[in-house]
């Protein structure tokens, strides 16, 4: 099944954004390690992808880990390297259509190995799958992806200022609709840096649950406020 907006009858929600936070805190919280906060987390992350390809859509994307992230302390960022990885794995191994991994060239600057390695395998092994395309932020920093859309928009070999720059096809998400709603947990009321091109248009929706807790119940309640919002686009 897929959801409609009110505003658009009949138009379907193509595409959903998470925003995974809040797994150390749902550890802290139960006096358990980092390490199993993030494991908690990543199943989450499979049973929201599981329900996104239930419900018909074209894409999902999970914000999984920030470029920013590589500058926490070397046992977390070691764990939280490793959950990643074993995460990339299982999610392409579940997929029904192509896994994208958006990261901006950030993992070879921090020499994380074992996660190209997943990457590579991910992307290969559901390339040519054609069912909903998942996106998953590794590493993955907004401004970074912006600036380097817009500087090959302005040295491709076809470039006209005089004509609107073509920044989308440049972008990690180029040929998928941008998201219709973005979901960020753990109460936290910001973006973080991810999709800020992409998500110009979409309902930001913000859960107080903390991601390893966040469950089909709670993204059926988070499209239900996404359908009776009035989105008109400017018109």
């Amino acid at each position: 099944m897929t959801i409609s907006t009110r505003s658009t009858p009949g138009a379907p929600t193509r595409h959903i954004a998470f925003i995974a936070d809040g797994n150390r805190r749902w550890a802290e919280a139960r006096g358990v390690s980092t390490a199993s906060g993030f494991r908690h987390g990543a199943l989450a992350v499979r049973q929201a992808l599981g329900h996104c390809r239930e419900l018909g859509l074209e894409a999902a994307s999970v914000f999984l880990m920030s470029s920013r992230n590589f500058h926490r302390n070397t046992a977390e960022v070691a764990a939280l390297v490793h959950v990643v990885a074993e995460l990339l794995h299982e999610v392409a191994d579940e997929s029904t259509g192509p896994v994208r991994v958006l990261h901006n060239g950030a993992l070879r600057g921090h020499g994380a190995q074992q996660l190209l390695e997943a990457v590579e395998y991910a992307e290969a092994i559901t390339a040519q799958r054609d069912g909903m395309a998942v996106c998953l932020g590794v590493g993955y920093n907004g401004h970074d992806e912006i600036r380097r859309a817009a500087q090959q928009a302005v040295t491709c070999p076809e470039y006209d200022p005089t004509v609107k720059l073509p920044i989308e096809r440049y972008l990690t998400t180029a040929g998928l609709p941008d998201p219709d709603l973005i979901i960020r947990t753990s109460g936290e009321r910001r973006l973080s840096g991810f999709l800020l091109w992409q998500a110009c248009d979409a309902t930001l929706h913000f859960d107080d649950r903390w991601w390893p807790d966040y469950n089909q119940a709670a993204l059926d309640q988070a499209l239900s406020v996404h359908a009776a919002q009035r989105r008109a686009f400017g018109r």
